[in-house]
């Protein structure tokens, strides 16, 4: 599962039964607040105080 960290502006990738979650995108977002694959699966951000969306 992916998660938004709206607070730490990153995104966390979290597997089933884990303790904590594996940053996968931070640095230059802030206040990302939602994410999605696009159909090649890149990860899709829209880091709102940014006014952008980001593509990983």
């Amino acid at each position: 599962m992916y998660v938004v960290d709206y607070n730490n502006a990153r995104i966390q990738r979290w597997y089933p039964g884990a303790s904590y979650g594996t940053t996968v995108a931070s640095g230059t977002m802030n206040l990302p607040n939602g994410l999605t694959f696009d159909r090649l699966g890149n990860l899709v951000v829209a880091d709102t105080s940014n006014q952008r969306i980001i593509s990983y």
